[in-house]
């Protein structure tokens, strides 16, 4: 074994360590040091599709989600391999592990090996604020996105020393698969690859590199392809491909359009941290455009790779996890400011991840010792409740950790935040209502303290079921459907 390789191993091996420590302390929806699933009902939603459907649930048909298929589908292959969340933490580390390897190949393109080793385990303090748990869509199409933004580093890098403007194939058809990943998660996942993307076709076509341009698009198309027919032709085969797509663009588009919030309301400091990344590629933009640099391939990628996510970030729902999207802009920020030399805004970029990367571990001190006041009140609820059958129970307005705690596979495909999104998808309270009456099944627990006003399932409840049990003072009650 020569000591190229040696060398290579031994950085393999502290990625693999710093990515495996990093989801064990941050992701407390998996990670085996925390007691309860945290707070976050979407992580927990796809460990239920993803574990049901290894049992012979069929997503979009049986369990429901708007997300796209390939979140559930990494969460089944977890469950495939251990039975259990373990499964879901050692992929989770392994996709990070990835991704480190990216943020590396990204600074060396620039730094030393020891620097860009020191600063890929430094962007792990950037991720942490935007981590929000772990097991979110955005971490699995990370590396993905990691060494896309590695294929237009080098296609910059040679375009402005040798005015070689051609486009490498392999990097067009990596670009393909991205945007696949992310439709097939949260389309909005590939922004800052569509900024970069957007920049390579106006210069090879003001270029005139015609040729060059049809080749990668015939590349980019295959790998899109690559990734959406397995998952297309799947659905299609179970004949649940329509609601596939309602799920994925229709229903998701539809609530996406109906909630944003303010920056004031999340927050400027939770805004400024979150999306830390986009902002501080954007300042650096404006810096190099400040300081005269002649550069503008650089500069145009660079910025619109940051403002198309950026403006999402704007409008969006304020959301946290949507920062992950733009963490390979950080190993781009930080070459920037050593062309730059610019020691004061290097140590102003430590201080603040490092700042939010304290706050995050500070909270997830909080929930190392989290318990779940929602669930605490279902154990005891249900404790005192006549004998339940669990074959044919769902949970309404409920907090969906139940199913996981009981090891109950929900009977209706809408099985959590029913009445949440009756203000933004208009079609909602008749899907709900049509799942529920499809259904009828025996057992419904119901939380009212979710509902702003009449439950959606409320003439159904009248018609067909009777209340079984009440606690005032939680207000959950249970149903059981007449004979």
């Amino acid at each position: 074994m020569n000591k190229t390789t040696k060398q290579h191993i031994s950085i393999l091996g502290v990625l693999i360590i710093a990515a495996g420590l990093f989801v064990t302390l941050f992701s407390y929806n998996t990670s085996p040091i925390f007691k309860e699933w945290g707070d976050n009902p979407d992580a927990i939603m796809f460990h239920i599709i993803g574990k049901y459907w290894t049992q012979g649930c069929l997503p979009y048909s049986d369990l429901w989600d708007i997300k796209g298929p390939l979140v559930f589908f990494v969460n089944a292959i977890g469950y495939w391999l251990t039975s259990s969340r373990v499964g879901v933490y050692l992929l989770q580390i392994a996709f990070l592990t990835t991704t480190l390897i990216g943020a590396y190949k990204i600074l060396r393109t620039h730094f030393s090996v020891n620097s860009s080793i020191l600063l890929t385990i430094a962007l792990l303090a950037s991720l942490s604020y935007t981590y929000n748990g772990g097991n979110l869509t955005e971490e699995y199409v990370l590396p993905l996105l990691m060494f896309s933004i590695y294929g237009i580093v080098k296609w910059v890098n040679r375009s402005e020393a040798d005015n070689q403007y051609a486009h490498p194939l392999s990097f067009a058809f990596l670009y393909g698969v991205t945007l696949g990943a992310c439709l097939m998660t949260r389309l909005t996942n590939a922004l800052p690859v569509c900024g970069a993307v957007a920049v390579v076709t106006i210069v090879l076509l003001k270029r005139r590199m015609f040729r060059n341009l049809l080749y990668c698009i015939t590349a980019f198309l295959a790998g899109f392809l690559f990734v959406t027919i397995p998952f297309i032709a799947y659905f299609h085969y179970h004949g649940v491909l329509l609601s596939m797509w309602n799920a994925t663009f229709l229903y998701a588009a539809s609530y996406a359009s109906n909630t944003s919030k303010d920056i004031l309301e999340t927050g400027l400091h939770y805004f400024f941290l979150s999306y830390f990344n986009s902002i501080l590629l954007l300042f650096v933009c404006f810096l190099l455009v400040l300081f005269k640099r002649r550069e503008p391939l650089r500069i145009w990628t660079w910025l619109f790779t940051a403002l198309l996510p950026f403006i999402w970030f704007c409008q969006g729902n304020g959301f946290g996890n949507y920062g992950t999207i733009v963490l390979p802009l950080f190993p781009i920020a930080l070459i920037e400011i050593n062309r730059l030399q610019s020691r004061t805004l290097l140590v102003a970029v430590m201080a603040a991840i490092i700042v939010g990367c304290g706050s995050k571990i500070r909270w997830m001190h909080y929930l190392y010792n989290y318990t779940n006041k929602e669930m605490s009140d279902i154990r005891q609820f249900l404790h005192q409740a006549p004998f339940i059958d669990y074959s044919s129970f769902v949970a309404y307005n409920c907090t969906p950790h139940i199913y996981l705690e009981k090891n109950v596979c929900p009977a209706v495909p809408i099985f959590s935040l029913q009445d949440f999104g009756r203000s933004r998808i208009p079609e909602w309270e008749s899907f709900v209502l049509s799942s529920f009456l499809a259904k009828l099944p025996e057992w419904i627990l119901v939380n009212r303290r979710h509902s702003d006003g009449a439950l959606i399932i409320q003439p159904l409840l009248d018609k067909n079921y009777r209340m079984v049990s009440h606690d005032a003072e939680t207000q959950l009650e249970l149903y059981k459907r007449y004979p």
